[in-house]
């Protein structure tokens, strides 16, 4: 028997599945013997069983239990399965994993077109499409390389018969992937506590496992945010739809009531594990769903169908990572097999599909059903209707169908209307962007609930990406039906015109409409650009200086009688904090309102920064007292906050070289749809006046020199809120940006007098690579056409590993791009910006960051040269604010032939400043002396003032007055006891988590007691107040210390609020929407 597995497990395992009359297997005609394939088994950390993870050493069971998974019915013959042990190989012989049939295929389905491109098999049997939705069909044998992450063959099938919802195996296998949960330890009888929905259920799992700081989740870090993360009830939903449609369901498309599906995101981690061996071995370790934004991919085949492992940098650096391999095989996860289909920016993704782990069915939380990879890969970008690119463009594809993206209109297939190359000869001047009329943008305005009608949006569509532009022509614009104009340039996959196309390829797949932000910000890479072309150093400085006195000034603007509205203000601008709280609010919709979230494609979560959070959480704590009525006078604890938020936001400002021109805007470029435009000109026109004229005054209008020249032109007045660029001359205008085209691109104009006086445009040679780039690459150039003439006649299955071996392309050579960006960084540095090798090394790192499309790797002789080269530690600007490596090697070193470099420039006197700043700050800030509030005060001494004066006509009152504030006191002086063991001088040491929850748990058994059951005076609400009074007043009783705010913050708020006049409660809600402009004080 396996480790602590009692007989009767297994036995009644068998009696379930006999009286299971959903259990029902297909079998080979005519066969009395199926034999046992050899299928290498690749083991996790603790697993050599496909059966169990946990299973440490091969007993037998796994044919046993293969036997009782494949139980006879009545009349059938007993198929034995065989089964051996290698006891020199980890590798054991299993039964073949086999697809299964999920209902008969649709008719226009593409999925037999790989039979028909890579010719008839000769061996494979036709599908048997009478089976039922849980049978089996076989393909044929094959060797398969098998990864458990989480799965108990055995185990799976109680799951099965008691409903365990998908959210609680999940949770378990979590569990089981970092070793805190074995399977064979699980308690049969305990998985009737976990039966339920996945929103009533879930919350069960850790109490049930008893699972280390399951209180933290529940209760923890950021509860209000991670209640807005709680995926159950949309995971529940999303069961629910796809039972209810049945065979015909198609996709969770956008529903009457506004919901859509695929907003469930299902991620895992990447671990090394510590083993001297000659390959690389991982485990996967799973990580708790969240509730996020959708793609068309989630949408069409549901969120629990995917899986996102994020390999960590440390793993992606290793030259010899063996990562592609690794995701090659197959995944075993709560009784469904995954296979890699693409990987990203660290990220690789995994679909479900429906081969069988060897029990015969897919398990009952299946729905929406997985599909079959062949399928899979047809739906979105089938092969056959492709081949006239490379392999490696043709994988990339798969990002379209990972975009985050809203669900907007539908479009029927005749109003999808394809654009001819205007010159097909001569160069793309319009390369990314096609049209939508004004009847389209309109709907999804009311779809989308968008305060004005935007000019474009950023989209995908059937196999299209880019811009879709309002239509130019006044006619088009005027018609009732919803229509689309495709360029050649958008088209990235192609479908049979003959196939039809489901809703969720017709749908307008919404990423962000048209937005233009004044003023913007300057990168460090622009200033070395600006500087390198003219522009002094002292423009830069001065610019920096006026940002940070900005940040200082608005921040210690205390005077006049709307000062503390100014303040909130500046807090809030500075932090973003209402925009955050919205986009909060928003979830996956964030990014389609128009709230600032990151602008990936395929979103990367970057390794949060955990002080971002805490800052966040200080800056709403400051705004949170201003409203309630302290200010930074009055109050010691808002004044030190304030004070710490400012030496914050100082620190960062001069650490991120993030500078602002007030005279600049930011926003798509698109190309001139009235062809109005010269080859110098651009317009940009905004809806309202935010643009600031070197007059003073603000304008809707950008006219002059912005590097080029902006005009505007009656032909575009409808185009605001995007920058037009002229599609005249020889060259596409955005291809001379960096090499960028109009499919979502941004520019930076700037018009202010001091950069535009002194710039001076570089030669357009240096717009072109240089003539032997090429030969510092391997290029496979092998087309999709190619690839299957060389695979003519071979079996799906074998031809899947050649397949990722391209799909996976994005783990190759992750560690060039970092390198080359530290290369180019070393030699702009060290040898010049203009320097041809520096310019050389700009071109390399382009290609490199676009290598998995192009299929472009870099030499290792190239690769080794450089490195001997250019291969420094980075120059000490780069490093500011970073975490400086642990090495003993000196920065690159500027030579003293050359000029100062204007980084160092900016450093240098952006440290003087912040030291002077500060010393402003802390000026500022030592004025004003620590002094008690009366108005905090006032409700405990009222209490006993009230005690006092009953206690001349009721004794007996007076004293059950006394007990209940005596109960009181002993219960806050407690807390503060509390407060003190656990808010240490090593306290800020902590992780910011840590530290929220240790806040949040004090405030918890803070307002928990004391029981009020026996309180014959008090109401609660008198004993909350007089809870936050007393703590007040008992926290130090000569200063006042942290804790009354650590612990009853929103008391002591409603306290001063009162205190002050008449005060208006709302409700939360309403308050997180509340936002003050500057329009509303003087």
């Amino acid at each position: 028997m396996s480790r602590g597995m009692p007989q009767a497990y297994y036995r009644e395992v068998q009696e379930e599945i006999l009286v299971d009359d959903e259990w029902d297997f297909a079998e080979e005609a005519n066969s009395a013997l199926v034999p046992g394939i050899p299928l290498p088994v690749e083991r996790s950390a603790s697993s050599d069983s496909i059966s169990s993870t946990q299973s440490s050493v091969y007993s037998g069971l796994e044919d046993l239990s293969d036997m009782m998974c494949n139980m006879p019915e009545e009349g059938e013959s007993t198929h034995l399965l065989n089964g051996t042990v290698n006891t020199i190989s980890p590798r054991i012989d299993i039964p073949v994993i086999s697809p299964m049939s999920i209902g008969s295929a649709d008719s226009t389905s593409p999925s037999s077109s790989w039979s028909s491109v890579l010719g008839k098999r000769k061996t494979e049997e036709s599908p048997d499409n009478s089976l039922s939705s849980r049978k089996s069909a076989r393909i044929g044998d094959t060797n398969i390389k098998i990864h458990s992450i989480a799965h108990d063959r055995n185990l799976q099938a109680y799951f099965d018969s008691k409903n365990i919802s998908f959210g609680v195996q999940w949770l378990i296998a979590k569990l089981v992937s970092y070793d805190v949960l074995a399977y064979e330890d699980i308690n049969i009888p305990d998985l009737d506590k976990l039966r339920g929905t996945n929103q009533e259920a879930t919350p069960r799992v850790a109490e049930v496992f008893a699972c280390q700081n399951s209180k933290g989740e529940a209760e923890g870090f950021f509860v209000k945010e991670k209640e807005v993360l709680s995926p159950w009830k949309e995971l529940d939903r999303e069961h629910e739809f796809a039972l209810a449609m049945g065979d015909s369901f198609d996709g969770i498309q956008r529903q009457a009531d506004g919901w859509y599906g695929g907003k469930v995101h299902f991620g895992a981690t990447l671990k090394a594990i510590d083993k001297k061996t000659a390959t690389p071995e991982y485990r996967i370790q799973l990580s708790p769903p969240e509730l996020g934004s959708s793609s068309r991919l989630a949408r069409q085949y549901g969120s629990k169908n995917f899986l996102r492992v994020k390999v960590p940098r440390n793993i992606l650096n290793k030259p010899q990572h063996g990562l592609v391999e690794f995701f090659s095989q197959h995944f075993l996860l709560c009784g469904l097999v995954y296979r890699a289909f693409f990987a990203r920016d660290g990220s690789v993704f995994l679909v479900a599909t429906n081969f069988s782990t060897g029990c015969g069915r897919i398990p009952s939380h299946a729905h929406p059903p997985p599909p079959s990879l062949k399928d899979f890969l047809d739906w979105h970008n089938p092969i056959y209707c492709n081949t006239a690119q490379t392999v490696a463009k043709w994988s990339s594809r798969f990002a379209l169908g990972l975009s985050n993206s809203v669900p907007g209109i539908t479009i029927s297939r005749e109003n999808i209307i394809y654009l001819e190359d205007e010159d097909p000869g001569g160069p793309d001047m319009t390369d990314g962007c096609g049209y939508i009329n004004k009847t389209a943008l309109k709907a999804l305005r009311e779809l989308l609930q968008w305060d004005t009608t935007p000019t474009a949006i950023q989209c995908r569509i059937a196999g299209a990406k880019g811009l879709l532009l309002l239509h130019p022509d006044h006619s088009e614009n005027c018609s009732d039906v919803p229509r689309v104009w495709l360029r050649e340039s958008q088209i990235k996959v192609k479908y049979p015109q003959t196939q039809k196309l489901s809703p969720s390829q017709l749908t307008i797949d919404v990423l962000r409409s048209s937005h233009m932000r004044s003023p913007s910000r300057l990168a460090a890479e622009t200033i070395v650009n600006f500087a390198e072309n003219g522009v002094p150093h002292s423009v830069f400085i001065d610019l920096m200086k006026e940002g940070l006195d900005t940040i200082v000034n608005s921040l210690l603007d205390w005077d006049g009688p709307d000062a503390m509205y100014r303040l909130w203000h500046s807090v809030a601008r500075a932090g973003s904090v209402v925009g955050s709280r919205l986009a909060r609010e928003a979830g996956g919709e964030a990014r389609s309102r128009g709230f600032a979230v990151k602008d990936d494609d395929i979103e990367d979560d970057d390794e949060d920064d955990p002080e971002c959070g805490h800052r966040n959480s200080s800056l709403k704590t400051v705004m949170v007292m201003l409203d309630s009525g302290f200010t930074p006078r009055d109050c010691p604890v808002l004044a030190d906050k304030l004070r710490h938020v400012l030496k914050t936001m100082v620190d960062n400002f001069v650490q991120r070289y993030k500078i602002e021109v007030p005279m600049s805007c930011i926003g798509w470029i698109v190309p001139d749809p009235s062809g109005t435009l010269a080859p110098d000109e651009v317009q940009i026109l905004s809806k309202d006046s935010k643009f600031l004229c070197p007059d003073g005054t603000d304008s809707n209008v950008v006219l002059g020199d912005v590097l080029v020249r902006a005009v505007e032109k009656p032909e575009l007045r409808n185009f605001t809120d995007v920058i037009v660029c002229s599609v005249q001359g020889t060259r596409r205008f955005a291809d001379l940006l960096a090499g960028g085209d109009y499919d979502g691109d941004k520019a930076i104009a700037v018009w202010q007098p001091s950069i535009v006086s002194h710039f001076k445009n570089a030669d357009l040679k240096y717009a072109n690579p240089p003539d032997n780039l090429s030969e510092n690459f391997h290029k496979n150039t092998l087309r999709v056409d190619d690839f299957l003439e060389q695979h003519q006649g071979s079996k799906f299955d074998d031809l899947i590993p050649r397949l990722q071996s391209f799909l996976l392309g994005g783990l190759r050579d992750i560690s060039s791009v970092g390198k080359y960006s530290n290369l180019h960084d070393v030699a702009v540095y060290t040898i010049g910006y203009a320097h041809s090798e520096t310019i050389r090394l700009a071109y390399m790192f382009c290609n490199i960051l676009d290598g998995a499309k192009s299929g472009l790797t870099v030499l290792p002789e190239v690769t080794k040269r450089d490195t001997k080269l250019y291969h420094k530690r980075s120059p000490e600007w780069k490093e500011c604010g970073e975490e400086k490596p642990e090495t003993n090697e000196i920065n690159a070193q500027r030579p003293k032939g050359m000029t100062e470099f204007v980084m160092d420039a900016i450093m240098t006197h952006a440290r003087n400043h912040r030291d002077l700043k500060l010393q402003q700050v802390d000026s500022a800030f030592s004025k004003h002396h620590c002094h008690r509030d009366s108005s905090l005060e006032k409700p405990w001494q009222d209490a006993e003032s009230r005690v006092r004066r009953v206690k001349f006509s009721n004794e007996y009152a007076a004293s059950t007055m006394e007990m209940e504030l005596s109960m009181i006191r002993e219960h806050v002086e407690k807390m503060r006891e509390e407060h003190k063991k656990n808010i240490r001088r090593t306290f800020s040491g902590l992780k910011i988590e840590r530290r929220q929850d240790i806040l949040r748990s004090l405030a918890r058994d803070f307002t928990a007691a004391p029981d009020l059951s026996s309180f014959l005076f008090f109401s609660s609400e008198e004993v909350a107040r007089l809870k936050a009074s007393y703590a007040y007043i008992h926290g130090c009783p000569n200063t006042v210390g942290q804790f009354p705010w650590d612990v009853a913050m929103r008391e002591l708020g409603m306290i001063k609020a009162r205190s002050l006049g008449p005060s208006k409660t709302v409700a939360l809600g309403f308050y997180e929407r509340f936002v003050l402009t500057r329009a509303a004080f003087h």
